[in-house]
């Protein structure tokens, strides 16, 4: 991940250097009026600024223009001037002795909460979006953290698959949610047939409706009511290229799972979403990548593909191949069997922790230690 920075008066570079987080890479900008032209400009995804002048026009052009991307700016004037400005959501200001933990909060990969809105994203519909999506709706509605229902909304291409997969009729679809918003409340909702498992909601996209026949307008309308009604919301955008729809859905998100295999065309993809995600003003730590599928015998590896992408890698997404049958027979939920280790390795990369060790290898190192001891 690339920072640039730009230090006006030349006397925070320790300071920033020091303050970068581990695995990022910092671009020295020495002339900004010249240097929003350079490579590592367009590639940054977080700006830090240090000025001890206000006003200051060269400031306020890096701003404007490296918006709507995550910027950091080190007020050291006298009076903190820079503070009273008009505040944006891309903008952070903060003092020397928090500019470490701002960039950690901007870049690091984090949980996913249990009220968060989560968007999963690939521009190849080769994955089992589905599958991965009811997985982890039924990890957040279980967690007790949560209270209230997860709702899906499954508008990736070329349909929705999610009641297919938990052998339920289709409640209301996308399309005339949107024809409808002025309906829309709880019990509005629920007569509507959208709750397809216990606390688990599904609104899809059926094979007659165009994205494009929805307006901005129309679509925020519909979301703004969602949003009041869940606090966690999974938006299932895999298969849809980049377009209005896919922009505006994501923006409403704070975490954002690209999925990608390890295809040259797949990754060049990935690349471009990611870069469309930065523009619009994504967390760059919540743009994160998941192998899936990711094999150990196939180049790249996952070093490389971390270093030819310069994102974040969450995690693998597990093999779906044993759940076939549970899947043609409808019974994946509740889980049994496979699907519940399923389940452990879809949480592990909702919650990144890691695999809790067995009691034997718990028993056998402490063995081992004591025999070191000896």
């Amino acid at each position: 991940m690339y920072l640039a920075a730009y230090d006006q008066a030349g006397e925070s570079r320790a300071l920033i250097s020091d303050a970068v987080p581990s695995g990022c890479r910092l671009h020295w900008m020495e002339a900004p009026e010249r240097q929003t032209s350079h490579t590592r400009w367009h590639q940054s995804q977080v700006l830090i600024l240090a000025t001890d002048r206000w006003p200051e026009p060269s400031i306020d052009l890096l701003i404007e223009t490296f918006s709507p991307r995550h910027i950091v700016l080190l007020d050291q004037t006298p009076e903190s001037h820079w503070y009273g400005m008009p505040s944006r959501n891309n903008l952070h200001l903060c003092d020397p002795e928090r500019l470490a933990e701002t960039l950690a909060t901007l870049v690091q990969v984090s949980a996913l909460r249990p009220s968060s809105r989560l968007a999963m994203m690939s521009a190849r519909p080769e994955f089992d979006s589905a599958l991965l999506a009811i997985s982890l709706a039924w990890q957040i509605s279980r967690d007790t953290q949560h209270q209230g229902d997860v709702l899906i909304l499954d508008i990736g291409q070329p349909e929705s698959d999610i009641p297919s997969y938990l052998n339920q009729p289709a409640g209301i679809d996308f399309m005339s949610l949107v024809e409808r918003s002025a309906c829309i409340d709880k019990k509005w909702l629920a007569e509507q047939g959208v709750e397809l498992a216990p606390r688990i909601h599904v609104i899809g996209m059926s094979e007659q409706e165009y994205p494009s026949a929805m307006t901005q307008a129309s679509l925020q309308t519909v979301m703004d009511k969602l949003e009041t009604i869940y606090s966690s919301i999974i938006v299932n955008l895999v298969g849809m290229p980049i377009c209005p729809l896919l922009q505006l859905m994501a923006q409403r998100c704070d975490q954002h799972w690209l999925l990608t295999d390890q295809k040259n065309i797949s990754l060049a993809q990935t690349r471009r979403l990611a870069e469309m995600l930065y523009q619009a003003g994504a967390r760059p730590g919540g743009v994160n990548l998941i192998l899936a599928p990711f094999l150990t015998q196939v180049l790249p590896g996952r070093e490389m593909i971390a270093a030819q992408l310069e994102l974040p890698i969450r995690g693998v997404l597990p093999c779906a191949h044993p759940l076939t049958t549970d899947i043609n027979a409808g019974t994946l939920l509740p889980p049994t069997g496979r699907y519940k280790q399923f389940l452990r390795e879809v949480d592990r990369l909702r919650t990144l922790k890691a695999e809790k060790s067995h009691w034997l290898d718990k028993l056998t190192g402490v063995i081992a230690r004591e025999v070191n001891n000896e």
